[in-house]
């Protein structure tokens, strides 16, 4: 048995596993807009997300006739930069070509990319695997191309802006190492984290600013020999839910397919299909072109790339602490679980929120939780990103800092934490102008509890004959009287001391 059979038997023992009778192979091409001011061949701002239709063009990027390219010094060193932080290496020639196709997006009736020299080639990722432990996600190529103009459209007509044309694009090809859906999107996500973490892109996948073509085929026994159908191309997938329900849905329509005696059985090449999230379908949009098809031949107007072996060395050297290293260093030096750590890592601004309110005297673990759980709640919420919190680290090591030493309650602490948050105000000065400081003081307390325990004469009676949720009754009247500001723990205690 080859080696190619040997996997599909392992594959089939888990797909049989997992009610499937093939296994699912899966690879990712996925499309970044690079972190510049200006586009990747002339001086037009690169930031063309809610700006008016084509207000950021110039005949460089609009494919006007005598307008010359001159490549973004910035664009090559950012899509250098991803290449070493996915342990891919930089080879010392590397050339843009042109890949022609028509269409209505495509300004010059050719994008300026690479084809048989890319910038990066022959790197990894590292995943977690469906069987448990660790598993290596291939990269094949990451290479540097410019981004088209985009298609809006209406009943009966399509118009174009081309503010996008010309944004500079890294193309980061997987290898059809991924063996399922949840597989495919710890790629994604791992990918994301690490692009954000070196600093080459902000992944705005709600802005189109990145985009992942899923290449999803299926692999089984039959007759005794190993069937690998042409594969799917799934385009422009902006999020990990459009990622997994479209490979899922793709994924069984193949085998569907198959087993229905259609087409696939007949094709030989893969054919690139889009995604409904409304019919929850994927349909045809093309039979999908071979490098032949695109004519690439080497960019005349620019000249062959060769990226110094000192400025490659710079780059590695001055790359940031990569995500799971920084997930590890986190987990280790603060004793935080492997979730907190993720959800902390998941963005650099919430990384380094946690490190600075720690690095203030903050504990870790409520911060930690504070952080993944508030502040993420209102940022999704309110649609902002972790760079915009609008409050600062300070700030939440002193809301912390109330909290671990009793100063007001957990459910005080989220009212003072929404007031923080909407006026930037420290939270010492919220909790003593609005008087939100934690009564700890027993005899006052007791006298409270001594009301309560009067007023609900029949919860205590309850209570005593085993009906232990009544003492829940009585403690929510407690906190009633007292505003939420009494000490839950000093009012737990005074209850079952009183109720006997």
């Amino acid at each position: 048995m080859d080696a190619g059979a040997e996997r599909v038997a392992e594959g089939d023992a888990v797909s049989v596993a997992m009610g499937r009778a093939y296994e699912i192979v899966i690879g990712i091409e996925t499309h970044v807009e690079l972190g510049t001011l200006s586009k990747m061949f002339c001086g037009c701002s690169a930031r063309w997300f809610g700006m008016p239709p084509n207000t950021l063009v110039c005949p460089v990027c609009l494919g006007l006739p005598g307008a010359l390219p001159v490549p973004n010094r910035r664009a090559i060193e950012l899509a250098m930069t991803a290449g070493l932080a996915l342990h891919c290496e930089v080879p010392e020639h590397t050339k843009f070509d042109r890949k022609n196709y028509m269409y209505p997006d495509l300004p010059k009736g050719y994008q300026i990319s690479q084809y048989d020299l890319p910038l990066n080639v022959k790197g990894w990722l590292e995943i977690p695997a469906d069987g448990g432990g660790t598993k290596r996600v291939g990269i094949i190529r990451a290479h540097l191309e410019e981004d088209t103009g985009k298609l809006l459209h209406g009943q009966g007509y399509s118009l174009v802006d081309f503010n996008r044309s010309g944004v500079p694009l890294l193309e980061i090809v997987s290898a059809p190492d991924m063996s399922s859906v949840t597989e495919a999107l710890a790629y994604a996500e791992a990918l994301r984290e690490i692009v954000i973490h070196a600093g080459v892109s902000e992944f705005r996948l709600e802005e189109g600013a990145a985009r992942f073509d899923t290449n999803v085929s299926i692999r089984f026994r039959e007759g005794g020999e190993v069937r690998w159908p042409p594969q799917s191309e799934i385009k422009n997938l902006n999020s990990l839910r459009a990622v997994e329900q479209a490979a899922t849905f793709e994924a069984q329509r193949l085998w569907d397919d198959w087993h229905a005696g259609g087409e696939i059985r007949s094709r030989r090449a893969k054919i690139t299909v889009g995604w409904s999230p409304e019919t929850g379908r994927t349909f045809l949009q093309r039979r999908k072109e071979e490098a032949e098809d695109y004519r690439y031949f080497p960019e005349p107007d620019l000249v062959a790339l060769a990226p110094s072996r000192e400025t490659v060395a710079t780059i590695r050297s001055s790359l940031p602490e990569m995500p799971s290293e920084r997930r590890a260093r986190l987990a280790s030096q603060h004793g935080l679980s492997d979730y907190d750590a993720r959800i902390l890592v998941s963005d650099p601004a919430l990384a380094a929120l946690f490190e600075d309110a720690v690095g203030l005297g903050a504990d870790p673990k409520v911060t930690a939780n504070w952080i993944g759980g508030e502040t993420l709640r209102l940022l999704r919420e309110r649609s902002v990103r972790a760079a915009e919190i609008p409050f600062t680290a300070a700030q939440l090591a002193q809301l912390v800092g109330l909290i671990t030493t009793r100063e007001i309650s957990a459910t005080i602490a989220k009212d003072v934490f929404a007031e923080m948050w909407a006026s930037r105000t420290d939270p010492a000065a919220i909790v003593e102008e609005k008087g939100l400081r934690q009564v700890s003081d027993e005899g006052a307390l007791g006298a409270v509890v001594d009301q309560v325990l009067a007023a609900q004469a029949k919860a205590a009676t309850d209570y005593r004959g085993g009906n232990k949720r009544a003492l829940e009754a009585l403690f929510g009247a407690v906190m009633g009287r007292t505003k939420g500001k009494a000490d839950p723990r000093v009012v737990r205690r005074l209850l079952t001391e009183k109720l006997g």
